[in-house]
């Protein structure tokens, strides 16, 4: 497996935190501030490192972008957290790999493969085997929220597909514009909601600044290098380690362990990825080859 993928796979690595750390530390605190905590100070951190705005005639594609990506995403996914299940919100989620190879036909114009269709399927099987396989009832808006986010999640990774990043710019520069400009957004919507600050804990409080600098700023660089660098369907098909970090950290912290359907889920997950890697090495043997 190559390093940019690698590399790339430690992004939703980590955010597979988000579950564990959300309900166990500021499950008090709505969606709305959830997100803004999230994404605004990461951007501006990120902005203040970048020092570049957006260059003239690429302001509207970035907005779309920040509000897909950013805004609506993490929204979406804490308002899963906090009504399912850490596993169950992730599980849904990891439908984005499914969504980016459906939407990067019409929108990319890629006809979907065979192998990227049973790369996708096996992870999704391997997700819904580690996470619903406790049969205990869903809420009904949970899991409306988590479709949500994948669906903002693919469309906005598909997105930038078609338009790619805007000449000259670096993945630092990109990551910082989109979390600024969604954080921003946000805020209006959020500060009704301020006061429920004063309740966070000194642990809810590391939790939060673990989930803006790692969670948020450090992983979206990674995925966001990872998209500039591969294609975006390989990348995409990367969702799946997200809710297997989540099952994992269950099993570590909540002392959940693994049952044999779970044991083949992962199992599931791993060669998904793993077989990902080395379809994309193969295709950049074949191409430098045929070069």
């Amino acid at each position: 497996m190559n390093r940019d993928l690698l590399l790339t796979a430690l992004a939703p690595l980590i955010w597979g935190t988000t579950y564990l750390l959300t309900t166990t530390y500021v499950s008090e605190l709505p969606a709305l501030l959830l997100g803004t905590l999230r994404i605004l100070p990461a951007g501006l951190v990120l902005l203040a490192l970048s020092r570049r705005l957006p260059p003239r005639g690429w302001w509207g594609r970035i907005a779309v972008l920040a509000v897909l990506r950013q805004a609506l995403f993490f929204v979406l996914l804490y308002g899963a957290a906090l009504h399912l299940p850490g596993g169950v919100a992730a599980t849904v989620g990891a439908s984005s790999a499914m969504l980016v190879v459906l939407l990067a036909w019409p929108l990319l114009g890629q006809v979907p493969t065979r192998l990227n269709l049973s790369l996708a399927g096996a992870g999704l099987a391997g997700v819904a085997l580690i996470s619903l396989s406790g049969g205990e009832k869903l809420s009904a808006l949970g899991l409306a929220l988590a479709l949500g986010f994948a669906l903002v999640n693919a469309l906005g990774t598909v997105l930038f597909g078609r338009w790619g990043p805007p000449p000259g710019a670096r993945p630092l520069d990109q990551v910082a514009w989109e979390l600024t400009i969604g954080g921003l957004l946000l805020v209006p919507l959020a500060l009704p909601a301020a006061p429920a600050l004063a309740g966070v804990s000194l642990a809810g409080w590391s939790a939060l600044t673990f989930m803006t600098l790692v969670g948020t700023a450090l992983a979206a660089l990674l995925w966001q290098r990872g998209l500039n660098r591969l294609p975006v369907q390989q990348v995409g098909l990367l969702a799946p380690l997200s809710p297997l970090t989540a099952v994992l950290l269950d099993v570590v912290f909540v002392h959940t362990w693994l049952t044999p359907a779970q044991l083949v889920g992962a199992a599931l997950v791993l060669a998904s990825v793993l077989l990902n890697g080395l379809a994309g090495r193969t295709r950049e043997a074949t191409g430098k080859s045929a070069g």
